[in-house]
């Protein structure tokens, strides 16, 4: 039914980037909320996800920005830019971030719903890592 987004692997997703939007805040990403519904398991306006863009130079995955995803309704001008699932981003990012119109993304949302911002097992992990001294 819609091309993307497309499970690669458990709640990460491959899309691309249909452009650009001022309905879209800069601290969302938005996709065609019938897309959403049909081919992943992210909850619109809850989910966060961090974006890799394919053959980028990208940032380290913890110094990555969380988007929240939302979802574009059929009535929305957004959703010509998502008509098949594509990613839309604010209008904040037109500049910067032009030349990846068309370009595929990896949608990670894994952390929003394995830690679900609790690091608390993760700092553990790691003081117990380093108080050990092993690797």
């Amino acid at each position: 039914m819609y091309l993307y987004p497309a499970e690669i692997i458990a709640d990460t997703y491959v899309s691309m980037l249909g452009g650009f939007s001022q309905e879209i805040d800069s601290k969302e990403v938005g996709i065609n909320i019938n897309a959403l519904f049909s081919n992943t398991s992210i909850i619109a306006g809850e989910t966060e996800a961090r974006l890799k863009f394919i053959d980028e130079r990208n940032l380290p995955y913890f110094l990555r920005k969380p988007l929240t995803v939302v979802g574009i309704p059929h009535h929305s001008d957004a959703f010509e830019l998502s008509q098949n699932g594509e990613i839309v981003l604010s209008e904040d990012y037109t500049d910067k971030m032009r030349k990846l119109v068309g370009k595929e993304v990896i949608i990670n949302t894994v952390e929003s719903f394995r830690i679900d911002g609790d690091y608390s097992l993760i700092l553990k992990r790691l003081k117990m890592h380093y108080n050990d001294n092993s690797f």
